[in-house]
């Protein structure tokens, strides 16, 4: 063999070699930086499990500083205890195997503390110290949580506890129900039992429940009206209490108007059949526009997970003028337009987050949430329209029977404001497949007592 042979053989051999090296180092790359963010993130990752566990995620708290959820000690690790398993539908749930819900979702950086600079989390790392959250407070109220809670009881439906704001600052949460709930610390052993159940106990009814208004619209609808010009409330209507047919189910008054009746009759009766003669001088454009000014075609910010059903243009304006037309409403929604009947016309921002810890482990309070300079209508057709409500002890209702499907099933819904000179509360209730009035006024009246009381 000779020699420029063997030299050929030579160099081909450490091509060989080198591209052996230059795929091994490939391999190492690709693994090690390409994609360790994906086999960290992978759940059967022995050391993400590890490194999750020992993460000491920081406490929610409610507006006094009751505990609502905290990470406690077991070993070198930690585990996720929620004192007041009633106040899932705002703290929702962390869960290494089922992931976030709820605060613990939107707020899920902050809490696990990776709100700090870089060189922060280097320097945490290199003396391997124990990965420690910030703490959160929000506006809820524990003890108006538990009640809500109670006052639901087993029916299936919502409820939502607004403190009106002044001088345009936002309005506060402190109570959030939706039934059915679970109970966060025992996910693991439900889970798949929740998911697979049809009444969707994992659905916050408030922020993501789709609900057809119906009558629920009227004080909006007669706020436009008057704003407009349109109607006047001491006008009179003929045959208020005649039959609306819909569905093959004919709907009158909820309670006997006078024989001459007026349209505040008509609001304090919630009579759909005069609602419909609306329906020669406001179009569908003219209703849409009111729709949009109360705010119940898109999802108020919220750190929240919201839903707002697709706003589908308006089919038949004598339906839509009785609310059982295309459009769909959350719980949260109707709030909002009723904080700005209260609000004299304004559409208020919605705050939950009250406090959060700063890395010196000082309160600080946020940046409160822009105010909303919508206005849905002027001062006087907000008042007028909220002076015409019934008003018992000093709280002003709107309760209605909404039909809810084909079969003649029926929503209960309340709307209430105390008290009544100037509204400093709001609450709407919703209960499912209800038919008796008394039962969704009983809720809705229950949490206004409630939070009245010292």
């Amino acid at each position: 063999m000779n020699s420029d042979t063997s030299i050929g053989k030579i160099s081909q051999l450490l091509r060989v070699i080198l591209l052996a090296f230059l795929a091994v180092a490939f391999s190492l790359v690709f693994w090690t930086v390409l994609r360790a963010p994906a086999i960290l993130a992978r759940d059967d990752n022995p050391r993400r499990v590890e490194s999750e566990l020992r993460i000491q995620r920081g406490n929610i708290l409610d507006r006094t500083g009751a505990l609502l959820a905290e990470s406690q000690p077991v070993g070198e690790t930690f585990v996720r205890h929620y004192p007041l398993p009633a106040a899932s539908p705002v703290v929702g749930y962390y869960n290494l195997r089922y992931g976030t819900a709820g605060i613990e979702e939107n707020l899920d950086a902050y809490l696990r503390g990776e709100t700090g600079s870089f060189w922060q989390a280097q320097q945490r790392d290199l003396l391997h110290a124990i990965q420690t959250g910030r703490d959160v407070r929000l506006t809820l109220d524990a003890d108006l949580q538990a009640r809500a809670d109670t006052l639901l009881g087993e029916r299936n439906g919502a409820l939502l506890l607004l403190q009106l704001g002044a001088n345009g600052e936002a309005a506060r949460i402190l109570a959030l129900a939706s039934h059915p709930g679970y109970d966060p610390n025992s996910l693991d052993e439900n889970f798949e039992a929740l998911s697979s159940d049809e009444a969707a106990p994992l659905l916050n009814r408030v922020t993501q429940g789709q609900y057809q208004p119906g009558p629920v619209l009227q004080p909006f609808i007669l706020a436009a009206a008057l704003d407009r010009g349109i109607v006047t409330l001491d006008e009179a209507v003929d045959h208020a209490n005649r039959p609306v047919i819909v569905n093959g189910t004919a709907t009158y008054c909820a309670s006997s108007p006078p024989a001459a009746a007026t349209w505040a009759d008509v609001l304090a009766h919630r009579c759909p059949g005069p609602m419909q003669d609306l329906a020669e001088e406001m179009d569908a454009a003219a209703l849409r526009a009111a729709f949009n000014g109360f705010g119940l075609t898109e999802q108020p910010e919220l750190p929240l997970n919201t839903e707002t059903a697709v706003s589908n243009p308006i089919s038949r304006t004598d339906l839509a003028l009785i609310g059982q037309d295309t459009l769909v409403v959350t719980p949260l929604q109707v709030a909002v337009a009723w904080a700005a009947l209260a609000e004299d016309g304004r559409l208020p921002a919605l705050q939950l987050i009250e406090d959060l810890q700063s890395d010196t482990g000082e309160w600080v309070t946020p940046q409160p949430p822009a105010e909303i300079t919508t206005t849905a209508v002027h001062p006087e057709a907000a008042r007028a329209v909220r002076q015409t409500l019934p008003t018992d002890n000093q709280i002003q209702a709107f309760s209605t029977l909404v039909l809810s499907g084909p079969d003649g099933s029926t929503n209960g819904w309340y709307l209430g404001l105390t008290p009544e000179q100037d509204p400093a509360y709001a609450v709407i209730v919703v209960l499912e497949n209800s038919s008796a009035l008394a039962d969704v006024e009983g809720v809705g009246r229950g949490m206004l007592t409630a939070v009245r009381t010292p």
